[in-house]
C-alpha cells in the first residue's frame, strides 16, 4: 500500500476537534502533547541508530508512534512508522526512493507492485535494516515537519 496522499486524515481529527466545545484547548492540547513524544521518539530512534541498532527496539518505536499518530489522523507519519515497525521486524525488505513518497496529484500514486517490494524474510544482515530504517526515520522527520506546518495553520498558531 503506498502512502497516503494527504498529510492529515481530517475525519479522524474533526473527531477530537469535537470535543472542544467542552475545552475549546482539549484538541490543541492533544496535538502539542503528540509533537512533544513524536520528536524524543524520533530522537530516541535516532540514539538506537548510532549506538545499539536494537532492531526490536526501533520496530517497538515505530509502533507506539505509528498508533498515536493514526490515533489524531496524521496517517503520513504513521505510514512511515508502520514501515520502521516492520523493518525492525524484517518483514518487509525495502523502503520506497523518494520519488515515491512526495508527490502531489493522484496521478503521480504509484501502482501496486511499483513502489514497494513487499517480500518477507531476514536474509540479510541487521545493518541492511538499520539503514533502512534510517531512510525512514528521515521522511518520518519531513512528515512530521509537513504535519507541524499544516496543524499550525489550522490552529492559527506555531504548535
Amino acid at each position: 500500500m503506498p502512502i497516503p496522499k494527504e498529510i492529515v486524515d481530517w475525519n479522524i481529527l474533526n473527531e477530537i476537534v469535537s470535543m472542544d466545545e467542552d475545552d475549546p484547548e482539549f484538541s490543541k492540547g492533544l496535538i502539542i502533547q503528540y509533537f512533544e513524544q513524536a520528536e524524543t521518539t524520533f530522537r530516541q530512534m535516532q540514539t538506537n541508530l548510532e549506538d545499539a541498532g536494537d532492531l526490536k527496539s526501533l520496530a517497538n518505536l515505530g509502533h507506539f508512534l505509528k498508533g498515536s499518530s493514526a490515533a489524531l489522523g496524521l496517517q503520513r507519519i504513521a505510514w512511515v512508522c508502520e514501515r520502521i515497525q516492520n523493518l525492525g521486524r524484517k518483514k518487509e525488505n525495502r523502503f520506497p526512493e523518494k520519488k515515491y513518497l512526495v508527490y502531489q496529484s493522484p496521478l503521480e500514486i504509484p501502482k501496486p507492485g511499483e513502489y514497494m517490494d513487499t517480500r518477507i524474510g531476514d536474509s540479510h544482515e541487521d545493518s541492511f535494516y538499520l539503514k533502512l530504517i534510517s531512510e525512514a526515520l528521515e521522511q518520518a522527520r519531513y512528515e512530521f515537519s509537513l504535519a507541524r506546518k499544516e496543524l499550525s495553520a489550522y490552529y492559527g498558531a506555531e504548535l
